[in-house]
């Protein structure tokens, strides 16, 4: 077979670590194949450019609900100059299938591609490729072909490294930046209603484990490839849940501080904070936790968004983190179904009353294919059934009074600087609807969220030009915050 030419293109690079591609781009690497990343929302023109040059055989895109309008359109502008074989993947296919349907889309890919991708950049052209797992296909007669998933892969070290490289050189900011992401495992036990992965579990019953973890010498030596090569002084562990496994957590507690031995940040569930664990972290070399509050309001959070966690709980492994002396970095959402301004003052309020070093805060979107899609559908909160949505960084799109609307976007704006400052609660409620007021609100919590951030959270000094870099992309990135 002749070498395969796979173009991944991105919308826009802000600053928020991408993962996904460079795993997937590994698997093409492996396979002996060319890849390269394309960012088409900064320079549309020198975009195609670059695909004219490439000629790629494959164009690949991952994608989220909030974002498919706009990478369908890339899509077919791009297939009006150029011709190669569409394929999605990403959450979006996998929740919603019928994508395939739409106009020149080729392929998707639904849920773990690293059995199905290998086995379909070896079969390309052939017909062998159309009885690919995972993945439907438009089919040259214009029918739809929609195969099972494959099972979910049962041995991570067996993957190849991620592909940085094509990041890395496409953002000098993510590349020179010393704070990079990791992925130690995959998978979440847990059901929580608005998050992809209760969806997840239920597509995959019965199709192996879920809660993979890589073994704790390939995860060094991953770790390590990218330090030979990019600063790094600072990980980000960004498993959905971190350490699951007790005795790979006291292996990883020995192993890391000696032969890597930097500071680090993780995700860890209320329940998981065990002495034991909080110990084993704070060994490790840990620096700051990532614990979900979500909602200060015991009853949203758990009939609304099934969380099944007390205020208690929550308090309890606060103390914990607090007493091992690490930082804590806190999850919330405002908008919530049924949510009021005294249950965000609520969210607001524990959030102080845990002494959250930074309370990260969200809009609440009911994404296709999570049971809060359904509870909203089920409750006429949708606005329409698969479209609307935003990132959760921004405005609410549920049916809502339209001044309780904005009182979110305010609260949303306001929550970092309240949880330090309770006596702003009362100007928060009278602030008008204007235009340029909001836009000021929209900079002042682009600004204070990174440089609270890093003020807070990570344990590494980051040079000056490099912040100016993660600046600059902050304040025209439309992708996080």
């Amino acid at each position: 077979m002749h070498k395969l030419r796979v173009a991944f293109v991105i919308d826009r690079l802000g600053v928020v670590d991408v993962l996904s591609i460079p795993q997937v781009a590994g698997w093409v690497f492996e396979r002996g194949h060319d890849a390269m990343l394309v960012e088409y929302g900064r320079r549309p023109d020198q975009a195609i450019r670059e695909l004219e040059a490439f000629a790629p055989d494959i164009v690949a895109y991952s994608v989220c609900s909030n974002e498919i309008d706009r990478y369908l359109a890339i899509n077919r502008e791009l297939k009006r100059r150029l011709r190669f074989f569409t394929l999605f993947g990403g959450a979006h296919p996998t929740y919603i299938p019928s994508l395939v349907e739409e106009e020149g889309v080729d392929a998707i890919c639904r849920g773990e591609a690293d059995l199905a991708f290998p086995l379909f950049l070896d079969r390309f052209g052939a017909d062998a490729m159309y009885d690919v797992p995972n993945f439907a296909f438009r089919m040259p007669d214009g029918a739809i072909r929609e195969n099972p998933l494959a099972d979910l892969a049962p041995d991570l070290d067996a993957f190849p490294f991620p592909a940085r490289e094509l990041v890395f050189d496409k953002s000098p900011f993510m590349a020179r930046s010393p704070i990079k992401a990791f992925m130690a495992g995959r998978g979440c036990p847990f059901g929580c209603a608005h998050c992809f992965n209760s969806a997840y579990n239920r597509l995959y019953v019965g199709k192996g484990r879920i809660m993979r973890t890589k073994s704790v010498g390939y995860l060094i030596r991953e770790i390590r490839s990218v330090r030979e090569r990019y600063p790094l002084t600072f990980v980000r562990f960004h498993d959905d849940v971190f350490g699951y496994e007790q005795d790979w957590l006291a292996k990883f507690a020995d192993r890391f501080p000696k032969e890597v031995g930097l500071p680090f940040s993780c995700y860890m569930h209320p329940r998981m904070a065990t002495d034991d664990a909080v110990r084993r972290l704070k060994q490790a070399g840990c620096h700051a936790i990532c614990m979900a509050v979500e909602c200060g309001n015991e009853r949203i959070r758990n009939e609304v968004l099934n969380r099944a966690v007390s205020n208690e709980e929550i308090v309890e492994a606060a103390r914990r983190f607090r007493e091992a002396g690490l930082r804590l970095f806190t999850f919330n959402m405002v908008g919530i179904p049924g949510e009021t301004d005294e249950d965000i003052l609520d969210t607001i309020r524990l959030n102080r009353r845990i002494g959250a070093d930074f309370a990260d805060v969200s809009v609440f979107q009911p994404y296709p294919g999570t049971q809060a899609h359904a509870y909203c559908r089920e409750h006429g909160l949708l606005a329409s059934e698969n479209g609307g949505f935003d990132n959760i960084y921004s405005r609410s799109y549920l049916n809502l009074d339209p001044a309780f609307k904005h009182r979110i976007f305010v609260w949303h704006k306001w929550f970092m600087t309240i949880v330090a400052r309770p006596g702003l609660e009362k100007w928060v409620r009278r602030m008008p609807e204007w235009r340029w007021l909001d836009e000021c609100l929209h900079f002042y919590y682009r600004f204070q969220y990174g440089y609270l951030l890093h003020k807070r959270i990570y344990a590494s000094c980051v040079p000056l030009r490099v912040q100016l870099l993660g600046a600059r992309e902050v304040l025209l990135s439309r992708n996080r915050i």
